[in-house]
């Protein structure tokens, strides 16, 4: 594949990514008119856009589905398909069939399944043909100079804007030559503010003026309206009687439940950029930020009371700074959880005949632009299997009792320099008795001793299956293995948590590969370690006597409660000469409760450390895939005063040492 073609298939999946949102829109939006039309016409030229340039290109299976899509977007776009489930799961199958040939033909590998979606939607296209020519009624009714101008796309436009409660109305419009053009797109944005102009046709002549007729629907013009319009330019209106049979009413089919999210377009302007160019961007301010605070604090030194305000706003600004650079290459979580509820979960739905809404959380969270990568198929797994192996059918919901729609939630959330993608579902649970005797039958194990988190973790095995029958969705032994490998790769780790009959949550626990994250640092030895802010909730220094009794019992009380007590030293390993104490503290940890627990690892406890310093904002960088090497230890921050301090993970150290 030459550079031109490579270029296209990264331009043309940004386009799938967004018909993926076009058609979730489409899906809430149907019935308000305005905006399905506007949905209508821009999925056509999204997809037009895609088979012009495919085709170009000789990519024969992307313009082949590119082409029939449009003769089913065209019969929509001239009422001739009404916009059903049926033709929306349809635009779905599409446009999923597109992003796999796109992420096939950069391999070169074939392309299976494109003929049963392309015989779908050249059979839809051919039905609404039959239908033949629409609105001919409505021209006749319309004035001839105007009626002459519009085509059927217009025509169709006119009726079912009638149908939705609005008239038509003739504006006639005529603006100085000099100012024009201004003056017509102001018109058309204060008309827009009320209702929709199906076409303008050129007017009628006259000196020193352009003029301008346009077919407008509106359930009324307001005087208000008329008011501003009259300041723009000569503006003359009147209302075309319409009699109600030429347009009879048609019923609607009423909207779906299920994911549910309706926003603009929302287009801006953008320009690609390096990874790397932006990261080292990044480091410069940085560094930047640390020659200017050793500099302040020379400063302070020497004049505190003029210096400590400005020095104290300059560093504020800095950090600001890097938290908008940083900000430059993450994107929103809300990208590749709605990528996977619409393509992975809303189609293994339909398969199984299941009935699932999909909730969004913590849409806003930002996440690198190559770990989304990295993650979006294991995602996909997640989300298929909540749906195919989680989630009953109706009938065993209602007779457990519980509502016959399931509810699947896809949320993200940052922590430290992690940022944690959990997939929770409200089924079945995992049936650790089933895990268990195809553990037995495959040979990997006697099932009879395996506990709860060893079936667990057998789940992720490559090859593990508990289900006997192939299917589009299962059967393969291909699924969480993936998660697993993904997560390998990125440093990061999966988690899962059931309850049979209740649901499962899988946890995904990721390296942000940049973060500016707020740290308690603390020192052991001569090493400096930071621990996320959000989870030390206290601490104090110990005296020497209160110290051999903690560590003796490991036991303190703190605030009424007895916490069970760990030693830093022992926890990372640091050899007690390099760790001789100048002084000792106590430092209180508390675990998040938005993660599953684990195992051995208190909800709150205590860590002995040589000192407790200070508290401050510091960009952390992850270890990538090495952190597979570095148990326990999240990333490394660079300090203001250039010493280099390892983030904590408490939770996997504790592991650790239990495990040990």
């Amino acid at each position: 594949m030459d550079d031109i073609q490579t270029q296209f298939v990264a331009d043309a999946q940004e386009l799938v990514e967004r018909l993926y949102n076009d058609l979730e829109q489409l899906r809430s939006a149907r019935l308000h008119g305005p905006h399905r039309r506007e949905l209508a016409a821009r999925i056509f030229r999204r997809v037009h856009t895609l088979k012009g340039s495919a085709g170009t290109l000789g990519l024969k299976s992307i313009s082949q589905i590119a082409h029939e899509f449009e003769g089913v977007l065209d019969g929509v776009r001239l009422g001739r398909l009404e916009i059903t489930d049926e033709v929306i799961d349809a635009f779905e199958d599409a446009v999923d069939a597109i992003a796999r040939a796109l992420e096939l033909s950069l391999s070169g590998a074939p392309q299976p399944g494109i003929a049963a979606v392309t015989q779908n939607l050249k059979a839809m296209a051919a039905k609404s043909q039959h239908q033949g020519s629409i609105a001919t009624s409505l021209r006749s009714a319309l004035p001839p100079e105007i009626a002459r101008s519009l085509s059927e796309y217009d025509l169709q436009h006119a009726r079912e804007a009638i149908r939705e409660g609005a008239k038509l109305f003739i504006v006639s419009a005529g603006f100085a030559i000099e100012t024009f053009d201004e003056k017509f797109r102001e018109l058309s944005r204060l008309l827009g503010q009320s209702g929709e102009i199906i076409a303008t046709v050129p007017g009628e002549s006259a000196p020193d003026e352009i003029t301008f007729r346009l077919l407008y629907a509106a359930e009324l013009v307001a005087n208000e309206t008329m008011r501003q319009a009259a300041t723009l330019g000569r503006i003359e209106t009147s209302e075309l009687r319409i009699e109600p049979s030429i347009v009879p009413a048609r019923q609607s089919a009423a909207a779906s439940p299920g994911f549910r999210r309706s926003t603009g377009e929302g287009a801006v302007a953008s320009v690609k950029i390096e990874l790397a160019r932006l990261d080292e961007l990044i480091s410069d301010a940085s560094e930047l930020f640390r020659e200017t605070n050793r500099a302040l604090a020379s400063l302070d030194a020497y004049l505190p009371d003029q210096g400590e305000t400005g020095s104290a706003r300059l560093r504020r600004r800095f950090v600001e700074l890097e938290e908008r650079l940083i900000k430059l290459r993450l994107v929103p979580c809300a990208e590749i959880l709605e990528r996977a509820a619409t393509r992975a979960g809303r189609i293994a739905a339909r398969l199984l005949g299941k009935q699932v809404e999909f909730e969004i959380a913590g849409s806003e969270v930002g996440i690198d632009s190559a770990l989304a990568d990295m993650i979006a198929e294991p995602l996909l797994h997640l989300v298929r299997n909540a749906v195919s192996h989680g989630i009953e059918s109706p009938e065993e919901r209602t007779a457990a009792g519980k509502p016959s729609t399931g509810r699947v939630k896809l949320a993200a959330f940052s922590e430290a320099s992690r940022i944690h993608i959990t997939v929770s579902d409200d089924g079945r649970g995992i049936d650790l008795d089933r895990i268990a005797e195809a553990a037995c039958e495959q040979g990997i194990a006697n099932g009879a001793g395996l506990t709860m988190d060893q079936c667990l973790r057998l789940i992720f095995r490559p090859g593990f299956s508990t289900t006997t029958e192939v299917s589009e969705l299962s059967g393969r032994g291909i699924g969480l293995d993936v998660v697993d490998r993904a997560m390998e790769q990125a440093g990061g780790e999966a988690r899962v948590a059931t309850e049979p009959g209740a649901g499962t949550t899988f946890v995904m626990i990721l390296p942000a590969g940049l973060a500016l994250v707020r740290c308690q640092t603390v020192r052991c030895g001569q090493r400096y370690y930071g621990i996320g802010s959000g989870r030390v909730i206290g601490g104090r220094l110990l005296e020497a006597s209160e110290l051999a009794e903690i560590q003796s019992s490991r036991i303190v009380d703190w605030e009424g409660e007895n916490l069970a007590v760990f030693l830093l030293p022992d926890l990372i390993s640091e050899s007690s000469e390099a760790s001789a104490p100048t002084s000792n503290s106590l430092l209180v940890w508390q675990a998040d409760h938005h993660r599953p627990a684990r195992a051995g690892v208190p909800d709150r406890l205590a860590l002995v450390v040589d000192s407790i310093e200070a508290e401050h904002e510091t960009l952390v960088r992850s270890l990538g895939r090495h952190a597979a090497r570095w148990h326990g230890i999240a990333g490394a921050a660079q300090l203001s005063d250039g010493n280099v301090a390892l983030i904590l993970d408490v939770e996997e150290l504790i592991k650790m040492q239990g495990e040990g």
